[in-house]
């Protein structure tokens, strides 16, 4: 495939505003769906922000299972078994994640899920794993839900993340070992997309 078949444009990435509109809608209607006894929303909630914050794959997100969690002292990742072209890595994230995926596990647990070290993460009513196309679809329906573009979909929760984290970084190392991209290049696509950045580098020539 051609470089320029994967080409990131403004309409394959949520903005900062996007994102607190897509979680705090998550937020508003797991906690509707907790009083309900109902377990639709509060998946929903775990599957977006998981999504958001590590731009793992939906492929990688449907096989992730309870052990692949790794949390020791002040180190946070997720192990990847198989990427794309079935290559493994770890990704970080961050504390709030952190909190969530545990509340996530013990919210499992009441539900009477199965959350031995070889569990799925995100379990159908038969205990197996989601399939992607099945998170796809949840994932599409928060944004219907959240009110933004109907464009957006679960693989643009990766670009979010790429785009929003190399722009905080300016680390496109560490970008491609997040994403498990082969090359830099693919991963330097994701440059430049925020124009509000601009102006604040430019501020930074000759001062």
């Amino acid at each position: 495939m051609k470089t320029s078949e994967y080409l990131v444009n403004r309409q394959k990435f949520f903005s900062l505003a996007e994102i607190g509109q897509i979680l705090q809608c998550c937020i508003t209607r797991a906690e509707a769906d907790l009083i309900r006894k109902r377990t639709t929303w509060p998946v929903r909630y775990m599957l977006v922000h998981l999504a958001l914050r590590t731009g793992l794959r939906v492929h990688e997100i449907a096989a992730l299972r309870v052990k692949d969690v790794q949390q020791y002292n002040a180190e946070r990742a997720l192990f990847v078994k198989k990427g794309k072209r079935g290559k493994p890595r770890v990704v970080y994230f961050d504390t709030k994640l952190a909190a969530h995926i545990d509340s996530f596990i013990r919210l499992k647990e009441k539900w009477g899920q199965d959350t031995d070290n070889h569990a799925p993460l995100f379990a159908g009513r038969a205990g197996k794993h989601f399939t992607p196309t099945a998170l796809s679809i949840s994932f599409k329906n928060a944004v219907k839900a959240a009110g933004l573009p109907d464009h957006y979909s679960i693989h643009c929760a990766r670009h979010t993340y790429a785009t929003h984290l190399l722009a905080k970084t300016n680390s496109l190392r560490f970008v491609q070992k997040q994403l498990g991209h082969a090359s830099l290049n693919m991963t330097s696509l994701y440059a430049d997309l925020l124009p509000e950045a601009n102006q604040p580098l430019a501020e930074l020539i000759l001062s």
